[in-house]
């Protein structure tokens, strides 16, 4: 394998996935040429004629989270959009500013600590953090440009499980 080329796709999903560099190990490479593995092929991409510039991600307050309506709401925004923004769900944005930093910490973490908390590598006993990347389907050839991490919460019982950088 080269400094800036993936010779085969064992050599990519070894340096991606296995090694835990993830996509933006492949970014902060500076490749000149994009891995074939990381192109969607043309069936599979976005027709951007389909979209309407009218709409926008729908926006779900959770202030009368009883109400039915809510739930019939986040249904639809989840089935026509695949995601939505909730308001007023009382999370003081301090908490999610940290939430953001600590991700963005464990991000910039060296592979050789981020594939502790590989997907395919760790004992769901031993972590609340779960890194993974690239993979959408199970059997996908095309790698995602994504890199995600589920992160547990409980900080009064397992946060010494987290790395350093996102307790």
């Amino acid at each position: 394998m080269t400094s800036s080329k993936f010779e085969t796709n064992d050599d990519i999903l070894d340096f991606v996935i296995k090694k835990a560099n993830g996509i933006k190990g492949l970014v902060d490479r500076s490749l000149e040429i994009i891995p074939n593995q990381c192109i969607q092929p043309k069936e599979h991409r976005l027709d951007k004629s389909q979209i309407d510039n009218q709409e926008s991600i729908p926006t779900i307050d959770l202030s009368n989270f009883n109400d039915l309506n809510v739930e019939k709401s986040i249904q639809e925004a989840a089935t026509k959009w695949g995601c939505f923004q909730i308001i007023n769900h009382g999370i003081p944005i301090e908490v999610l500013e940290d939430l953001k930093d600590a991700a963005h910490k464990f991000f910039e973490l060296p592979a050789e600590e981020k594939v502790k908390y590989c997907k395919d590598c760790y004992s769901a006993c031993e972590s609340v953090l779960m890194f993974w990347s690239a993979i959408g389907e199970k059997n996908e050839n095309v790698l995602e440009w994504r890199d995600s991490i589920k992160h547990g919460c409980n900080p009064q019982n397992d946060s010494n499980l987290w790395p350093p950088q996102t307790r």
